[in-house]
């Protein structure tokens, strides 16, 4: 057993029994492998000092001990706002984007930003001090993740990620190649799901956060930085207790939806408890004024920092707009009609009208999903899921034949191959194996066939 389930049972002790769901207690690592897969734990450091976890999922569940070795594209998933790793397998298997991805081939990696429980520690800074807190998603953008992402492609020895960003996951990214579009190149896709951008049109718990933005500026002020809502152990008890779903308390789900949007009837309710013994899993009080600032200035802009600091940054006396037509990666957009945060007005307003025509491939507008559907909705893998395994696949397989047709004359060339392989009795046993191979190139034979027929003519003319 965990630690934390042994601390679990201390408190637990007595003759009542208390009907808590394990996985309220189990780390994601152990949450993998309690459903069978296969999980490393890697440890990056951020150049500003964070210490951040990321999690893996090498291969999918049944993989054969042959296989487990292959190359496989990289696909990069990373949290929203007050979330961590857990936040992609909370779901059974098949409704968990991590292991859907994982099982249809994929290398899954899972960020955790600085802050929340993965990602607690710093080089020098004590987690306890409000220094360690100064900082919101900004600075996650400027520092988490090129660490993340570089200590991916180092680990796994390619050159690019396919990523899944959720919420401030997606903002993360925005603002990242907004000021350095040169981070595009380690992006192959970019896939951003309930995209937060501007916030100008926010329902919801939302919106009082951005009337409290002038209160919460003087309190962060008078009180200093800290963390924002602790996540522990008592919360975590105390969470799948409340919301235990023979117990029929509306609260739990209420909060969750004052703040995602109107209950689309897609949660498995009898996973709520999990989902909030897991969540909230920490960030900084700043970071939660950040939004607060994006709500209240329908800017999508940088923190604050006063007007006498801003003038000597920006010449300003406000941060500018983050300038999303720098954004180079091929990016997809999926958002919904019932999202109280990434609403349909700021999506199509803001993000559709400025990103680059030749960068912004598809917008999918899915109906009825809440914020939190797009990473915990029953219809979530069915319309957002397959459709991004799809699109990967298509551009594994595009760039299998371009490589193949470039080769170079007379050298073998290493490619990417892909297997396709089925289980029995099932529809969705679809998977996808990457190795490297070698092969002469088509170009390189056609060019050999060509000379060795004019030779002939040659010979019979003579």
């Amino acid at each position: 057993a965990s630690a934390a389930a042994a601390a679990g049972s201390d408190l637990l002790e007595g003759d009542v029994p208390l009907p808590v769901d394990p996985e309220a207690l189990m780390s994601v690592p152990e949450i993998i492998r309690h459903w069978g897969y296969p999980v490393e734990s890697h440890q990056v450091v951020t150049a500003d000092g964070y210490v951040l976890t990321l999690h893996r999922i090498p291969h999918g569940r049944n993989e054969s001990s042959s296989s487990r070795n292959a190359t496989r594209p990289v696909v990069f998933l990373q949290h929203g706002l007050m979330c961590s790793s857990s936040m992609w397998v909370l779901n059974l298997p098949h409704q968990s984007a991590g292991f859907v991805y994982a099982d249809a081939g994929y290398d899954v990696w899972m960020g955790n930003t600085r802050g929340n429980i993965y990602s607690r520690r710093h080089v020098s800074k004590n987690a306890d001090s409000d220094d360690y807190w100064r900082f919101t998603w900004q600075q996650m953008a400027e520092f988490d993740l090129p660490a993340m992402i570089d200590g991916v492609l180092k680990a796994t020895n390619q050159s690019y990620v396919y990523y899944i960003g959720h919420s401030q996951g997606a903002t993360m990214m925005f603002a990242k190649q907004a000021v350095d579009p040169a981070f595009a190149s380690k992006i192959r896709h970019l896939f951003a799901l309930a995209p937060v951008a501007r916030l100008a049109h926010v329902k919801g718990a939302f919106t009082y956060l951005g009337k409290m933005y002038d209160q919460a500026k003087g309190l962060l002020a008078l009180f200093g930085d800290g963390q924002f809502l602790r996540n522990n152990l008592l919360t975590r008890i105390l969470a799948d207790l409340l919301c235990d779903s023979t117990l029929s308390n509306p609260l739990c789900t209420n909060l969750i939806f004052a703040i995602s949007g109107p209950d689309s009837h897609q949660f498995n309710n009898t996973r709520v408890p999990i989902y909030l013994a897991h969540n909230p899993a920490g960030t900084s009080i700043r970071n939660m004024v950040h939004f607060s600032q994006m709500v209240h200035n329908k800017r999508f802009a940088p923190y604050d920092l006063g007007k006498d600091v801003n003038m000597k940054l920006y010449g300003a006396p406000f941060a500018p707009e983050y300038d999303v037509s720098q954004i180079a990666s091929p990016t997809y957009l999926f958002y919904s009609d019932a999202d109280w945060l990434a609403s349909p007005e700021d999506v199509e307003g803001f993000l559709m009208r400025r990103l680059n025509s030749t960068v912004l491939r598809v917008a999918t507008k899915v109906s009825d999903f809440n914020h939190n559907d797009f990473m915990w909705g029953l219809r979530a893998r069915k319309e957002i899921y397959d459709p991004i395994d799809n699109i990967i696949r298509q551009d594994v397989r595009r760039q299998e034949i371009r490589h193949v047709l470039t080769a170079k004359d007379g050298k073998e060339a290493h490619s990417i191959k892909i297997l396709y392989s089925k289980k029995p009795n099932s529809k969705r046993s679809r998977r996808i194996h990457v190795r490297k191979v070698t092969h002469s190139s088509v170009t390189s034979q056609s060019a050999v066939a060509i000379e060795k027929s004019k030779k002939k003519r040659d010979e019979e003319k003579s």
